[in-house]
């Protein structure tokens, strides 16, 4: 797990918190939490203090964050551009 989103689409910076909500403010749509892989795939993992937003490019990623033994809330995102707001080539 690392590939991560800090900014929108438009290069403003995420807030430490509620990342999920500023996503769909973005463009996202939320989704139940998928069975398998699918392209354009954010998971946004509340760590206490901060938020995390993964981007899932591949199914050993997708595997990772769907880990039965991490309790963390998570919520999950479609948004057409995840690859380019995570910066990943």
């Amino acid at each position: 797990m690392g590939v991560y989103i800090n900014h929108n689409s438009n290069g403003m910076p995420l807030p430490t918190c509620n990342k999920a909500d500023y996503l769909l403010l973005d463009g996202g749509t939320e989704i139940d939490q998928p069975e398998k892989f699918i392209e354009n795939l954010i998971c946004v993992i509340e760590n206490g203090p901060f938020d995390a937003a993964g981007y899932i490019y591949s199914k050993s990623e997708f595997e990772a964050f769907v880990d039965p033994q991490d309790p963390r809330p998570k919520r999950w995102i479609i948004h057409q551009d995840a690859a380019k707001l995570a910066d990943y080539k």
